[in-house]
């Protein structure tokens, strides 16, 4: 089963695109390259990325990569962690 796609707006300079597993595993999403031009034109400088797509952006030309901080998540709680450094991630009931 596919997880839930989501994309994050973390505020004015800062968005993610990730797709989750039902456990919170960040899967990996296409378009890497229109996501971090998109990202660029609306004036967002920090990315997040699933850590599988990390090829994918390494492989862009060096344009496309300039001006952008990117961080690569593998789970749920990296992206909280990236999007909320002052918050405290909720503990699990697990």
């Amino acid at each position: 089963m596919r997880g839930k796609d989501l994309s994050i707006y973390y505020g004015k300079d800062a968005n993610g695109a990730c797709s989750f597993s039902l456990r919170g595993k960040v899967l990996p999403v296409g378009g890497i390259k229109e996501k971090v031009i998109a990202a660029k034109r609306a004036g967002v400088d920090t990315v997040v990325l699933p850590s599988d797509n990390r090829k994918d952006f390494d492989d862009l030309p060096q344009v496309v990569k300039d001006d952008v901080t990117v961080h690569f998540a593998e789970t749920y709680e990296d992206v909280f962690r990236i999007a909320f450094p002052d918050t405290e991630l909720p503990k699990s009931d697990r």
